[in-house]
């Protein structure tokens, strides 16, 4: 298995028992990803901005550039801002656009 592929498959993993405990306290919620998946190929972002007000790991991001690379655009055709107000998640999601090289304006 390759260090990628062996990371994502760890940070899936996290974020999965991350939003378990999560669940419990009755705070956050994890989106599935093929129901992230549904909602990218439903807004389509070809290019221009993706908002995301509630964006925990980030998960609407990274399928979000992933659309746009299968559709013939490029990394950065797409501008990313969003809002966490876990700050645990909210530093998932730095770490997520991070190790994909993806820029976006997360706040403070």
């Amino acid at each position: 298995m390759s260090n990628k592929r062996n990371c994502e498959k760890r940070k899936n993993g996290f974020l999965g028992r991350f939003a378990s405990a999560e669940d419990r306290k009755g705070g956050q919620f994890y989106t599935p990803g093929c129901i992230v998946k549904l909602l990218v190929e439903m807004i389509a972002p070809y290019k221009g901005r993706v908002s995301h007000p509630c964006c925990g790991s980030g998960g609407m991001f990274m399928q979000s550039e992933r659309f746009t690379e299968k559709h013939g655009g490029r990394k950065g055709d797409i501008s990313i801002y969003g809002q966490e107000s876990n700050p645990t998640a909210w530093r998932l999601s730095k770490m997520n656009l991070a190790i994909r090289g993806i820029e976006g304006n997360l706040g403070v």
